[in-house]
């Protein structure tokens, strides 16, 4: 396994104001008829929570229904959820759990969920499709949580399965069940921001200067891109923000990997957000990535 770094230090900044701010968070998740743009949601499951001052969580209140979709459910679906076409027959329709998802959500300033682009694409999916509008609120993907508190060294996926079983291995949780999922959800952003609390900073780093960056996708590796960084130690390309694996990383020279281990990756990070991240208005690696790649296929197609 390569070394990689997150940034844990820009992450307790980013989510310890924000939760320290409102104090309350829902947290939910949805089980889906799959993935596509007519997908419809089929669970939905909440759990409003008090952040409490040492950043443990405190119930407040619970959501958790079944939703009717009026179609068969794919025979993967039934295989992933549990959940039957028997399960949703007396269930609401879509139009009343939209009004009840929209109450709920609005009653908090601040939401969590795990991947949380593909729940709240669902919800906005919901309320193209009836009518009925749920504001997107100020949510916290528990996904780059993770991807900041457990590197890649030690965990290869960051699925909220195997970094549940990874953080609590005692703990026996049925996933896929959105009700179940909310809850590892939770405890796992509660483990987080322990960590971000405790959280102290790397000492004793070389603070080297980034000359230049380059976005980089191999042709023969499609798979394969990255941000490589020109710094004032080491060769072009031994340091570089591996954009599928979402981490900082470092070719697998011994040479690289003594340097990768020795310099300031939280100040070679903000080099690099401060020269290329007005671009695109991107105040992360993930996102600068994102939209860098996006502009380079544009100028590619043009």
């Amino acid at each position: 396994m390569k070394d990689s770094w997150r940034n844990i230090g820009a992450g307790k900044a980013k989510y310890l104001s924000n939760v320290n701010f409102h104090k309350e968070i829902i947290i939910f998740d949805s089980e889906t008829t799959g993935l596509r743009q007519d997908a419809k949601i089929i669970q939905f499951s909440g759990i409003h929570y008090k952040i409490n001052d040492d950043y443990t969580l405190s119930e407040l209140d619970t959501m958790d229904f079944y939703i009717n979709p009026n179609m068969p459910l794919p025979e993967k679906i039934i295989e992933i959820t549990g959940i039957t076409d028997y399960m949703l027959k007396s269930a609401m329709d879509e139009n009343q759990a939209a009004a009840k998802i929209s109450r709920f959500l609005q009653s908090c300033p601040l939401w969590g969920a795990y991947n949380s682009p593909f729940d709240l694409r669902m919800i906005k999916q919901m309320s193209d499709r009836t009518g009925i509008i749920c504001k997107e609120h100020d949510c916290i993907d528990i996904l780059k949580m993770s991807r900041d508190c457990i590197p890649k060294t030690e965990l290869e996926s960051h699925k909220l399965s195997e970094v549940t079983s990874y953080l609590f291995p005692n703990n026996n949780i049925q996933f896929h069940s959105s009700i179940e999922d909310v809850k590892a959800t939770a405890k796992c952003f509660e483990y987080f921001l322990q960590m971000y609390r405790n959280f102290e900073g790397e000492k004793d780093k070389e603070p080297v200067r980034v000359n230049y960056a380059s976005f980089v996708e191999n042709p023969k590796q499609k798979s394969q891109k990255r941000i490589k960084l020109n710094l004032s130690s080491g060769e072009y390309g031994d340091i570089f923000w591996d954009v599928v694996g979402k981490t900082w990383s470092c070719k697998v020279s011994t040479k690289a990997q003594k340097l990768f281990k020795e310099i300031d990756m939280e100040y070679v990070e903000q080099q690099v957000l401060n020269r290329y991240g007005w671009r695109y208005k991107a105040t992360d690696m993930e996102t600068l990535a994102s939209d860098w790649e996006k502009e380079k296929r544009k100028k590619k197609a043009s």
